[in-house]
């Protein structure tokens, strides 16, 4: 059993090590699940499916904004996490009772204006529960001190999901069995490690619901905005264009993004270590500027891959949309390098207690950039998408600057570790485009050219971040401790 602790007790950077190796394995898969789904499927199945199981994270996202705060509150010293899930399960039951309703009032409009069919029904209704539980165990195991526990659950369970799609290809073929199988799958890893925390809800007091409703008030109009603005372009083509169109757009988005989800799980150990330092008196933040510098360095490898392999990768996946594949990726695996930065840096500011920032942000991002798919996606389709992704990133990333300055008191980077990154990307761009030339010319199959072309962005990014970085060699010798004290401790 996990024993609960106060937030104020992790060390960042061995919880920040722990969740990038789930981080890196979580993320690889869920980038393969889009190519998956649509080998196993077909291009119009998954944008049906995506299509669906992003509305449902939309609609399921108030109930995020309260598993937030459970992570906020609950990493704080001397707070009760029980009396704060006591708040979330009510919120959550509440909640999915009123929309269900409100779902069932409105079907007939939903089928006819939308993908949904009637048989798809259950299985969006499954689908919407697992979804719940999985935010309020990863809320959960963040609170009590564990943030990176939720990025190796994520890794198992796209493991099982894409090798059960694989072992049943045969027999699926729609979005409600794509839907029906990742259900299950998070329903049957979820809930036991729920069971297996020990953390019973209580009855929230006073001060409880006091302190979660100053807090959820912005949180929860937050996360909607932060799911909105995630998918914005995938909602919109959604409705303007086509489901290939969605299907284009949302794989490219998933392999392009790996960066930037990496800094999006590293957000929570960030976030729970800035909260637990501020509830005991420790605002002096000294880690901050390396921190969220540091946790960027992802996207600069993904994108100096896909500066090298675009191509590559395109003709694999979208063979007959390549040039639409590749301008996606490229456009949407550029400005994640921004994305990184401002993902950190407002979950940091949300740990101090301001989430109306993030909601600021959000919300500016939108305006600027909703109506460039909205109007143009039905002629350019995901391209469209991926231009509007942009100009939002580029609008947050501006906002959430001017607000660290008024709250942090500075722009959290670390310009020597910024430079060594930029230095990185170069080198992981040139021995990757090397890699994909030399076995072009010797008539190498293009999926042997992408593996190889990765491990050799990665290796040559590596090496020169090890050379010239300190605090890169710092961070590597302390993962390699963490590996050996796992070996010593695991049982002979």
């Amino acid at each position: 059993m996990v024993d609960s602790r106060s937030g104020d007790e992790i060390t960042l950077l061995d919880s920040s090590i722990r969740t990038t190796g789930g981080a890196l394995i979580s993320t690889a898969l869920y980038v393969l699940s889009g190519l998956v789904y649509v080998f196993v499927t077909s291009a119009a199945a998954t944008g049906t499916y995506f299509f669906i199981t992003l509305s449902v994270a939309l609609v399921l996202r108030p109930i995020r904004g309260i598993s937030q705060t459970v992570q906020k509150l609950g990493s704080e010293r001397g707070e009760a996490v029980s009396s704060y899930l006591g708040v979330a399960l009510i919120f959550a039951v509440g909640y999915l009772l009123i929309s269900g309703g409100l779902v069932l009032a409105v079907t007939d409009e939903l089928l006819r204006r939308t993908v949904l069919t009637p048989g798809t029904l259950p299985s969006v209704g499954l689908y919407a529960l697992a979804l719940v539980v999985s935010m309020l165990v990863a809320s959960l195991l963040g609170a009590i001190g564990y943030p990176s526990v939720e990025t190796w659950l994520n890794g198992l369970q796209s493991a099982i999901t894409l090798t059960v799609l694989l072992i049943f290809a045969p027999v699926l073929s729609s979005a409600s069995d794509l839907l029906l199988v990742t259900a299950g799958v998070r329903l049957l890893l979820r809930v036991p490690v729920a069971v297996l925390l020990g953390v019973v809800p209580a009855v929230p007091s006073r001060h409880a619901l006091r302190r979660a409703w100053n807090f959820g008030k912005w949180s929860v109009p937050d996360q909607i905005l932060d799911r909105f603005s995630y998918n914005m372009p995938v909602y919109v083509l959604g409705v303007v264009a086509t489901p290939a169109a969605v299907g284009i757009y949302e794989t490219a988005d998933r392999f392009a993004d790996f960066g930037a989800t990496i800094s999006w799980r590293l957000s929570s150990p960030l976030l729970t270590k800035v909260s637990g330092d501020v509830s005991v008196g420790d605002d002096s933040l000294q880690y901050l500027d390396s921190a969220i510098t540091a946790g960027t360095g992802a996207t600069f490898v993904v994108f100096g891959y896909l500066l090298a392999a675009h191509d590559v990768v395109a003709g694999l996946v979208f063979a007959d949309a390549q040039a639409a594949f590749s301008a996606t990726v490229l456009i949407v695996g550029g400005v994640n390098l921004l994305r990184g930065f401002w993902t950190l840096t407002s979950h940091a500011i949300e740990g101090l207690g301001r989430p109306s920032v993030s909601f600021r942000t959000k919300l500016y991002g939108l305006l600027f950039s909703t109506p460039v798919p909205a109007v143009f996606g039905a002629e350019f389709g995901a391209m469209a998408g991926a231009v509007g992704y942009g100009i939002m990133n580029l609008v947050i990333f501006g906002y959430v600057s001017y607000y660290a300055r008024d709250v942090l008191g500075r722009i959290p980077v670390d310009t020597r570790l910024a430079a060594h990154l930029f230095v990185g990307l170069f080198s992981s761009f040139v021995s990757a485009t090397g890699v994909v030339a030399a076995l072009r010319t010797v008539g190498l199959p293009s999926v042997a050219i992408a593996i190889t072309a990765a491990a050799a962005c990665l290796v040559g990014f590596a090496g020169v971040m090890l050379a010239i970085s300190r605090p890169t060699r710092r961070a590597t010798y302390r993962a390699v401790e963490l590996c050996f004290d796992l070996v010593r401790s695991t049982p002979k």
